[in-house]
């Protein structure tokens, strides 16, 4: 989504779990990672500012200092308060759908991570889903007074948020959001943005 802001010309490489040797280069083992020229840029938030730098002539994520607070916020806040209720939510779902051979390492990663078994880590769905609704109550708030994060505009702290929602909203059977809520209909909004470039993605619920 920063890409398809900043209306740059993007190819996209598939990558899966257990392909650690393609991202030898960042010194680390995680995706996203970008590669502009000779320079490769790993981390989200990095590749968000990294964008800003290298190419300011076009539409900005981060206009000014206030704009990058509120990135930071907001990163925050999925990290602490978001991120816990999706993964009784969404963990098991991405690991029906992996291919079979990435499940030992997916299931030994995650469970060692979690403390855990994978089928343990969803007991109530009603309630798992209504946790996810209280975390977004700020969003929910927010949204009902503006379009965006950063009022009329998409900006980085949207995609965010957004990024971190694509990840139930890919592999599970169903939206985890409550349908005609502030937070939903911001979602769709997103989804539409580019031409519906992240309502083109595949989902596990279209397989």
């Amino acid at each position: 989504m920063a890409l398809r802001h900043k209306g740059l010309d993007v190819e996209s490489v598939p990558w899966h779990f257990t392909d650690k040797e393609l991202l030898e280069k960042t010194g680390q083992p995680r995706v996203p990672v970008i590669v502009d020229g000779d320079k490769w840029v790993n981390e989200s938030s990095a590749i968000a500012a990294y964008l800003d730098e290298t190419y300011p002539e076009r539409p900005l994520l981060m206009k000014d200092a206030a704009g990058k607070a509120s990135a930071q916020f907001v990163e925050a806040w999925c990290n602490f308060s978001v991120f816990a209720p999706m993964r009784a939510i969404a963990v098991m779902n991405v690991f029906k759908i992996i291919h079979e051979k990435h499940k030992a390492y997916f299931r030994e990663s995650r469970e060692k991570m979690l403390k855990s078994k994978l089928e343990e880590l969803s007991t109530d769905p009603i309630a798992e889903k209504a946790a996810l609704t209280a975390a977004l109550r700020p969003a929910e708030d927010l949204f009902g007074k503006q379009d965006f994060f950063g009022g009329d505009v998409p900006s980085y702290a949207d995609y965010v948020l957004f990024g971190t929602l694509m990840w139930p909203y890919m592999v599970c059977p169903e939206s985890p959001l409550e349908a005609g809520s502030n937070v939903a209909v911001w979602f769709d909004r997103l989804l539409d943005l580019n031409d519906g470039y992240a309502r083109s993605a595949k989902r596990a619920a279209d397989l």
